[in-house]
């Protein structure tokens, strides 16, 4: 997926029993990769979209992701899209989070509760992660991961609220990489914090995607005990929706 995952556990397990339980975490993460990766000729995905493969003969889970895209460009009011402007169809904005909530909730079926999971900068708590120092996540600043004076700008505590992802979407780390509903560019990083990963990255996307109309219409649709958001603007200031400042951390 072009990214990095680590796991972090401190349930009352043995090292070499999280790292079994982890290490199967992370082939679900593969598995995910080697069927939906467009990087990758001989993936199902990349299979799909040449045409080589008809969708009548894809997969159930390939079909169920594609069902899935359509829903959340519903959902967003089409910020979020998994067609591109060219009529190619990408699902990676869906399969990150996707696969990473598969290895998340394999973990928790097999007994982990105090884990977390940072897939690329997009963060997943583990469910009786309760108190600092795995409840607290940083938003990075507007700097690459791998420059001089790169770390976080704001530190939420979620130890304490329903509130078990946090994900940021923008073209500080990897550029412009999302499509865009219009030439105007609002927000230069979006981040969604809410009860599961895939409803966070999915809506920080959108907000990217199309700047101040899209986050009125997550005010409209998601609920502040859903999730919330909190955006810093192309020409300067910051944007939160209501129950972000309740979130921050006490430093």
């Amino acid at each position: 997926m072009g990214t990095v995952f680590t796991f972090q556990v401190a349930d009352d397990v043995s090292e070499g029993q999280a790292e079994h339980l982890c290490q199967n975490a992370f082939e679900i993460l593969v598995d995910a990769d080697n069927q939906f990766s467009l990087y990758k000729p001989e993936s199902e995905i990349s299979q799909l979209v040449s045409g080589a493969l008809a969708w009548e003969k894809a997969s159930g889970v390939q079909r169920d992701v594609r069902d899935q895209t359509d829903i959340w460009k519903e959902a967003t009011g089409g910020y979020f899209n998994a067609v591109s402007p060219e009529g190619k169809y990408d699902p990676s904005g869906l399969v990150k989070s996707w696969a990473a909530d598969n290895a998340c909730r394999f973990l928790e079926a097999n007994g982990l509760r105090v884990f977390t999971l940072n897939a690329g900068g997009d963060v997943f708590l583990g469910p009786d992660v309760a108190s600092a120092p795995l409840a607290r996540v940083g938003l990075a600043n507007l700097k690459p991961i791998g420059s001089q004076g790169a770390g976080a700008n704001i530190i939420l505590d979620l130890g304490h609220s329903e509130f078990r992802a946090v994900a940021t979407s923008g073209s500080v780390e990897r550029g412009e990489h999302i499509w865009h509903k219009s030439d105007q560019r609002d927000f230069l990083q979006a981040t969604v914090i809410g009860k599961d990963l895939i409803t966070a990255d999915i809506w920080a996307t959108a907000l990217i995607s199309g700047g101040r109309q899209a986050i009125e219409l997550f005010e409209d649709r998601v609920s502040p005990k859903e999730a919330v958001a909190f955006a810093v603007a192309n020409r300067g200031g910051v944007i939160a929706t209501a129950g972000f400042a309740e979130l921050l951390a006490t430093l």
